[in-house]
């Protein structure tokens, strides 16, 4: 399975980080998951659902294997870890057998 990387979403990590500022609060995790749109990026924007889709996934299980990830969602929002490793976290727990047999359909 090959996934593109896409441009990293500038707009929607200086927006999680002044909503945190604005919210003035240390819940992270729910901010970046406020709406969905970091995995809306990445499944819609970036062109991953077609090769998910094809390996059995779909946007619930997507967003299942997403949500494993908080941690390094919150280090990427805080330039502690790079867009490029973000995603091959990412990519790592979806081609694992073990959570593909989990998560998917197929």
């Amino acid at each position: 399975m090959n996934f593109s990387i896409p441009p990293e979403p500038d707009i929607i990590k200086k927006e999680f980080n002044k909503e945190k500022d604005e919210i003035e609060t240390k819940i992270d995790s729910l901010t970046l998951w406020f709406g969905n749109r970091l995995p809306s990026y990445l499944w819609k924007d970036s062109g991953w659902s077609k090769p998910l889709k094809n390996e059995g996934y779909n946007w619930q299980s997507f967003l299942k294997i997403f949500s494993l990830h908080k941690r390094e969602m919150i280090k990427w929002s805080r330039n502690t870890l790079s867009w490029k490793d973000f995603l091959k976290i990412i990519q790592e727990t979806i081609k694992d057998p073990v959570f593909k047999k989990i998560y998917t359909t197929t």
